[in-house]
């Protein structure tokens, strides 16, 4: 991943902040707060992770924690000026989504109600009768009913979700799965991109609380995506639909969603509100992914 520049200045503000989800999507966050001068406390269920004793070499407080318990993540979040989370549905599915983001909402109000920047979806802000989506759309409405301070970070449709594991054989394969026809623009939003913008959020409280933000870095066609995935591997991929019964009946659900609900966020409004972030089309992202991509397509996970 790469990051803006302003990414690597040290923020103005030194501020106390809670990082819960290191070994997910967008644990990197820590490391990005970490350069920028914070105080960083990590929450996980196993201290003795590798990726613990990395970030605490780096500086971070390692804390027990469990998104299960209410009481470890109250504990957690004591004195925090501000707290980053995201949803868990890759790992739990959406009703342990659900169940963790309202047990997080219950913590935070017991420790005071600190700042969070949660990470959402893109949809989520209304019904859909899509789970993965609805989860994430109680886990909002507890937020918001119990009155904590919160900014939402929504991204569309992950550009490293290209990297999922129904996804692999499909590029050894040399075809470029994609969950809507290839002739169709889809929305997707780029890791660097959400987190640049999630520290944004987390530095600026007073800009962003209250704020709900969808977030999308670019819609190319799976045609055009082939094509610039073709030129930065030199091997030619074809671009062809997911078949949603080779994929979990949940995903199948959201993917059939995108098609018949494509999302649309103001590409270009979101990049003028916001310009520091170093935006990713999908080439650049992909240029960033190469050794990634090459590892696939070889059959390395």
């Amino acid at each position: 991943m790469s990051f803006p520049d302003y990414q690597h200045r040290i923020a103005d503000t030194k501020r106390q902040i809670l990082v819960i989800g290191m070994t997910g999507r967008f644990g990197r966050i820590a490391d990005l707060l970490l350069e920028r001068g914070h105080a960083v406390r990590v929450a996980t269920r196993d201290p003795a992770l590798p990726a613990a004793a990395r970030l605490a070499a780096r500086g971070a407080d390692i804390t027990r924690a469990d998104l299960e318990d209410t009481g470890t993540l109250a504990a957690a979040a004591k004195d925090a000026d501000a707290v980053f989370a995201s949803g868990t549905a890759h790992k739990t599915g959406p009703a342990g989504e659900a169940r963790h983001g309202q047990n997080l909402a219950e913590a935070l109000t017991l420790a005071g109600a600190p700042y969070l920047v949660f990470v959402s979806g893109a949809g989520a802000g209304r019904p859909t009768d899509v789970p993965v989506l609805e989860a994430k759309r109680a886990v909002e409405a507890r937020i918001r009913q119990l009155r904590i301070p919160a900014a939402i970070i929504a991204p569309v449709y992950l550009m490293e979700n290209l990297f999922n594991p129904w996804n692999l054989a499909a590029l050894r394969a040399a075809v470029l799965p994609t969950p809507v026809p290839p002739s169709l623009r889809l929305q997707q939003a780029a890791t660097a991109d959400i987190l640049a913008l999630s520290v944004q959020a987390l530095e600026n409280p007073r800009m962003f609380a209250g704020e709900r933000i969808e977030v999308a870095s670019d819609d190319p066609t799976g045609e055009e995506a082939a094509a610039v995935l073709s030129g930065c591997l030199g091997r030619d991929l074809a671009a062809r639909q997911l078949t949603l019964a080779r994929i979990p009946a949940g995903l199948a659900t959201l993917m059939a969603w995108l098609e018949r609900d494509p999302l649309a966020v103001d590409i270009a409004a979101l990049r003028e509100r916001f310009p520091g972030i170093g935006w990713h089309r999908f080439g650049d992202w992909a240029k960033e992914q190469q050794a990634h991509l090459v590892m696939a397509l070889r059959g390395h996970s």
